[in-house]
C-alpha cells in the first residue's frame, strides 16, 4: 500500500472521530438539563463519580439551586476513590454552606476525598460492603535516575533556589526536601481531621485511630461514627423525604450541559498529570489502588 493511501486512510479515521465527537457534543448540549423547569418541589440528586479533579459541577449547582424555593433538599451519590486536595476541600465547603438538607448515599466506594465530601452532609448512608475511610494525604514522586543512566539521559537543572526542583525525577529526595514535603502533608492531613471533627459527631481519639489511610467497610464506619445509617440510594431518598415532610416529592437528577471535546481533553490532561513520572506538586486525598 502506498504512503499516500495510508495517510489518506489515517486522515479519514481522524475526520470520522471528530465528526462523531461533534455530534455527541451537540446531542449532550441539546439534552442538558434546564433548571428553569423546576416548577414543582424536588429533591436534587448530584453524582460524584471517579477521581475528584475539580469542583466546577458543585459550584455551578450551588449557584443554580441555592435560591430556588422548589429545591427542598439534596442527595449526593458518591462513588469515588478521592482526588485532588483543593477540589475536595472546596466541595466540602460548598455543601456546608447549603441551608437545605444534604444527604449522602455512598455507592461502591467513597474513600479519602470521597469521604471528605461526604462528611459535609447532614446524614451519610453506606452499604455494609461500601469501601470508605482511607483518611489521609498522599504525594508521589518517581526516581528514574537509574533508568536515565541506563539509557544515557542526563538532565541539567538551573534553579533560583535549592528547593526549586524538589521532587525531580533524576535524583532522590534529600532529607531537607523530605522534611518540607512531610510538613506539607501533615498540614493538609490536619485540615482533613479538623473538617471531619467539625462536621461529624465522632471523638477525636477514635477518628485518629482509624485515620491512618486504612480502608474500612460501611459496616465498620457505622460502628465508629463515620456514617449514620446502613442503606442504599433509595433508603437515603426515603429518609430525606421524611426529614422534609414531603412523601411524594420527585427526584431531579442534575447534569450539566457538557462540552464533550473539552471534557475529553481536560480529562486526558488531568489523568496524565496524576500518574506522570516527572514531579508534580499536587496533593491528593486519594486511594489510587482501589
Amino acid at each position: 500500500m502506498s504512503k499516500k493511501r495510508v495517510l489518506s486512510k489515517v486522515f479519514s479515521v481522524i475526520l470520522a472521530i471528530l465528526v462523531i465527537i461533534f455530534f455527541i457534543n451537540a446531542i449532550v448540549s441539546y439534552t442538558g438539563i434546564d433548571t428553569k423547569n423546576l416548577t414543582k418541589p424536588k429533591i436534587v440528586v448530584i453524582k460524584l463519580e471517579g477521581i475528584i479533579l475539580n469542583s466546577d459541577k458543585f459550584l455551578n449547582a450551588y449557584k443554580k439551586f441555592r435560591d430556588n424555593p422548589n429545591v427542598k433538599g439534596f442527595v449526593i451519590r458518591i462513588n469515588s476513590p478521592g482526588g485532588a486536595v483543593a477540589p475536595s476541600q472546596e466541595i466540602y465547603r460548598i455543601l456546608r454552606k447549603i441551608d437545605k438538607p444534604v444527604y449522602v448515599s455512598m455507592s461502591t466506594l467513597a474513600a479519602s476525598g470521597g469521604y471528605y465530601v461526604a462528611a459535609a452532609s447532614d446524614k451519610i448512608f453506606a452499604l455494609e460492603g461500601t469501601l470508605t475511610g482511607s483518611i489521609g494525604v498522599i504525594m508521589k514522586f518517581s526516581n528514574l535516575s537509574g533508568l536515565y543512566e541506563k539509557i544515557g539521559v542526563q538532565i541539567e537543572t538551573i534553579k533560583s533556589g535549592k528547593f526549586k526542583d524538589i521532587g525531580a525525577s533524576n535524583r532522590s529526595l534529600t532529607e531537607a526536601e523530605r522534611k518540607i514535603l512531610q510538613d506539607t502533608i501533615d498540614q493538609v492531613y490536619e485540615s482533613f481531621i479538623h473538617d471531619i471533627l467539625k462536621a461529624r459527631k465522632i471523638k477525636e481519639k477514635t477518628l485518629r485511630e482509624y485515620a491512618d489511610g486504612r480502608v474500612i467497610t460501611g459496616k465498620k464506619a457505622l460502628e465508629i461514627g463515620l456514617v449514620d445509617e446502613i442503606g442504599g440510594f433509595y433508603d437515603t431518598v426515603e429518609s430525606l423525604k421524611k426529614q422534609i415532610g414531603m412523601k411524594d416529592i420527585d427526584l431531579y437528577y442534575y447534569k450539566e450541559k457538557e462540552d464533550v471535546l473539552d471534557n475529553l481533553l481536560n480529562g486526558i490532561t488531568e489523568i496524565k498529570n496524576l500518574f506522570k513520572a516527572d514531579k508534580s506538586y499536587k496533593l491528593y486525598y486519594l486511594n489510587d489502588n482501589l
